[in-house]
Protein backbone atom coordinates (compact mmCIF):
# COMPACT_ATOMS: atom_id res chain seq x y z
CA UNK A 1 0.00 0.00 0.00
CA UNK A 2 1.57 3.23 -0.83
CA UNK A 3 0.53 6.74 1.50
CA UNK A 4 -0.65 7.73 -1.91
CA UNK A 5 -3.41 5.66 -2.28
CA UNK A 6 -4.48 5.91 1.77
CA UNK A 7 -4.77 9.53 1.30
CA UNK A 8 -7.06 8.91 -1.78
CA UNK A 9 -8.95 6.61 0.09
CA UNK A 10 -9.53 9.37 2.69
CA UNK A 11 -10.19 12.01 0.46
CA UNK A 12 -12.99 9.47 -1.31
CA UNK A 13 -15.00 10.27 2.07
CA UNK A 14 -14.88 13.51 2.15
CA UNK A 15 -12.61 16.73 1.77
CA UNK A 16 -9.74 17.19 4.37
CA UNK A 17 -7.14 19.32 5.03
CA UNK A 18 -3.59 18.06 5.45
CA UNK A 19 -4.18 18.54 9.37
CA UNK A 20 -7.00 16.84 9.32
CA UNK A 21 -5.72 14.01 7.70
CA UNK A 22 -3.06 13.22 10.14
CA UNK A 23 -5.91 13.26 12.56
CA UNK A 24 -7.96 10.32 10.19
CA UNK A 25 -4.68 8.54 10.56
CA UNK A 26 -4.42 8.69 13.35
CA UNK A 27 -7.86 7.79 14.43
CA UNK A 28 -8.08 4.56 12.02
CA UNK A 29 -5.46 3.25 10.50
CA UNK A 30 -2.02 3.80 12.40
CA UNK A 31 -2.25 0.75 13.81
CA UNK A 32 -0.90 -0.46 10.27
CA UNK A 33 -0.13 2.49 8.29
CA UNK A 34 1.33 5.67 10.50
CA UNK A 35 2.00 8.70 8.38
CA UNK A 36 3.54 11.69 9.70
CA UNK A 37 2.60 15.23 8.63
CA UNK A 38 5.29 15.81 6.58
CA UNK A 39 4.74 13.04 4.74
CA UNK A 40 1.13 13.83 4.09
CA UNK A 41 1.92 17.53 2.93
CA UNK A 42 4.84 15.76 0.60
CA UNK A 43 1.97 13.25 -0.61
CA UNK A 44 -0.43 15.70 -1.13
CA UNK A 45 1.85 18.43 -3.31
CA UNK A 46 2.66 14.96 -5.41
CA UNK A 47 -1.13 14.18 -5.59
CA UNK A 48 -1.94 17.76 -6.69
CA UNK A 49 0.84 18.28 -9.28
CA UNK A 50 -0.51 14.54 -11.00
CA UNK A 51 -4.16 15.87 -11.38
CA UNK A 52 -5.35 13.59 -8.33
CA UNK A 53 -6.29 16.05 -6.27
CA UNK A 54 -7.01 19.96 -5.99
CA UNK A 55 -6.48 22.32 -3.57
CA UNK A 56 -8.93 24.67 -2.46
CA UNK A 57 -7.40 27.42 -0.26
CA UNK A 58 -9.70 29.26 2.58
CA UNK A 59 -8.68 32.04 3.41
CA UNK A 60 -8.83 32.85 7.32
CA UNK A 61 -8.33 36.49 8.79
CA UNK A 62 -6.18 35.71 12.46
CA UNK A 63 -5.10 32.58 11.11
CA UNK A 64 -2.84 30.87 8.56
CA UNK A 65 -4.97 30.17 5.10
CA UNK A 66 -6.50 26.51 5.49
CA UNK A 67 -5.81 24.22 2.38
CA UNK A 68 -8.76 21.86 1.35
CA UNK A 69 -8.10 19.39 -0.90
CA UNK A 70 -10.81 17.46 -2.62
CA UNK A 71 -10.04 14.15 -4.50
CA UNK A 72 -10.36 14.46 -8.79
CA UNK A 73 -11.76 12.36 -11.14
CA UNK A 74 -8.57 11.27 -12.47
CA UNK A 75 -7.96 10.25 -8.38
CA UNK A 76 -10.95 8.62 -7.76
CA UNK A 77 -9.96 6.76 -11.16
CA UNK A 78 -6.46 5.80 -9.92
CA UNK A 79 -7.87 4.55 -6.27
CA UNK A 80 -10.69 2.32 -7.82
CA UNK A 81 -7.98 0.88 -10.04
CA UNK A 82 -5.64 0.31 -7.46
CA UNK A 83 -8.21 -1.24 -5.30
CA UNK A 84 -9.68 -3.42 -7.67
CA UNK A 85 -6.34 -4.88 -8.74
CA UNK A 86 -4.13 -7.43 -6.57
CA UNK A 87 -1.63 -6.73 -4.87
CA UNK A 88 2.08 -8.07 -5.86
CA UNK A 89 3.36 -10.50 -2.77
CA UNK A 90 5.99 -8.92 -0.79
CA UNK A 91 9.51 -8.93 0.00
CA UNK A 92 8.78 -9.71 3.90
CA UNK A 93 11.72 -9.73 6.14
CA UNK A 94 11.29 -10.10 9.68
CA UNK A 95 14.82 -9.38 11.58
CA UNK A 96 13.19 -11.11 15.16
CA UNK A 97 13.15 -14.08 13.22
CA UNK A 98 16.97 -13.95 12.00
CA UNK A 99 17.40 -13.40 15.57
CA UNK A 100 15.49 -16.34 16.53
CA UNK A 101 16.89 -18.98 13.80
CA UNK A 102 20.14 -17.95 15.03
CA UNK A 103 19.81 -18.25 18.74
CA UNK A 104 20.97 -21.77 19.99
CA UNK A 105 23.99 -19.80 20.15
CA UNK A 106 22.89 -17.84 23.25
CA UNK A 107 21.76 -19.12 26.27
CA UNK A 108 18.60 -20.11 27.95
CA UNK A 109 18.71 -17.00 30.09
CA UNK A 110 19.08 -14.38 27.13
CA UNK A 111 17.27 -16.23 24.51
CA UNK A 112 14.53 -15.91 27.52
CA UNK A 113 15.05 -11.97 27.91
CA UNK A 114 14.54 -12.04 23.94
CA UNK A 115 11.29 -13.46 24.04
CA UNK A 116 10.00 -12.11 26.91
CA UNK A 117 10.95 -8.63 25.70
CA UNK A 118 9.22 -9.71 22.02
CA UNK A 119 6.40 -11.12 24.21
CA UNK A 120 5.59 -7.42 26.29
CA UNK A 121 6.10 -5.63 23.27
CA UNK A 122 3.31 -7.84 21.08
CA UNK A 123 0.72 -7.92 24.35
CA UNK A 124 1.19 -4.09 23.89
CA UNK A 125 0.37 -4.03 20.24
CA UNK A 126 -2.91 -6.42 21.48
CA UNK A 127 -3.74 -3.97 24.18
CA UNK A 128 -3.76 -0.93 21.34
CA UNK A 129 -5.93 -2.81 19.49
CA UNK A 130 -8.03 -3.48 22.22
CA UNK A 131 -8.21 0.13 23.21
CA UNK A 132 -9.02 1.27 19.41
CA UNK A 133 -11.86 -0.88 18.68
CA UNK A 134 -13.54 0.34 22.61
CA UNK A 135 -13.25 3.57 21.52
CA UNK A 136 -14.63 2.90 18.16
CA UNK A 137 -17.73 1.38 20.19
CA UNK A 138 -17.98 4.21 22.53
CA UNK A 139 -17.58 6.75 19.61
CA UNK A 140 -20.46 7.76 17.33
CA UNK A 141 -20.02 6.84 13.86
CA UNK A 142 -19.56 9.32 11.18
CA UNK A 143 -19.51 7.20 8.58
CA UNK A 144 -23.17 5.49 8.47
CA UNK A 145 -22.33 3.09 5.76
CA UNK A 146 -22.07 -0.46 7.37
CA UNK A 147 -20.37 -1.95 4.94
CA UNK A 148 -17.94 0.32 4.62
CA UNK A 149 -17.54 0.25 8.41
CA UNK A 150 -16.74 -3.41 8.29
CA UNK A 151 -14.15 -3.31 6.26
CA UNK A 152 -12.31 -0.58 7.60
CA UNK A 153 -12.93 -2.67 10.85
CA UNK A 154 -11.83 -5.39 9.73
CA UNK A 155 -7.98 -4.40 9.20
CA UNK A 156 -8.42 -3.57 13.13
CA UNK A 157 -9.17 -7.45 13.38
CA UNK A 158 -6.49 -8.98 11.13
CA UNK A 159 -3.74 -6.84 13.45
CA UNK A 160 -5.71 -8.39 16.69
CA UNK A 161 -5.57 -11.90 14.99
CA UNK A 162 -2.11 -11.62 13.66
CA UNK A 163 -0.94 -10.86 16.83
CA UNK A 164 -2.74 -12.79 19.02
CA UNK A 165 -1.28 -15.43 17.32
CA UNK A 166 2.12 -14.36 17.79
CA UNK A 167 1.63 -13.60 21.88
CA UNK A 168 0.23 -17.51 21.81
CA UNK A 169 3.62 -18.82 19.72
CA UNK A 170 5.86 -16.67 21.92
CA UNK A 171 4.33 -17.77 25.25
CA UNK A 172 4.39 -21.63 23.78
CA UNK A 173 8.09 -20.70 22.47
CA UNK A 174 9.22 -19.06 26.29
CA UNK A 175 7.06 -22.42 27.96
CA UNK A 176 9.11 -24.94 25.54
CA UNK A 177 12.84 -23.55 26.11
CA UNK A 178 12.77 -23.35 30.44
CA UNK A 179 11.21 -26.63 29.82
CA UNK A 180 13.86 -27.72 27.56
CA UNK A 181 11.03 -29.20 25.49
CA UNK A 182 12.49 -28.84 21.85
CA UNK A 183 9.62 -30.19 20.16
CA UNK A 184 8.56 -28.12 17.09
CA UNK A 185 4.13 -27.56 16.81
CA UNK A 186 3.31 -27.84 13.07
CA UNK A 187 0.37 -29.53 11.84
Amino acid sequence: MSLKHAILGFLSFKPFSGYELKKAFDSSVQHFWPANQSQIYRTLAELEGGGFVEKEVVEREERLDMKIYNITETGRTELHQWLATPLPERDEREPFLIQVYFSGQLSDKEILYIFRNKLKETEERLAVYESVHQMIQNTPQRITDPRIVFFSLLTLEAGYVNNQSIATWLRSAIERIETKNYKINIG
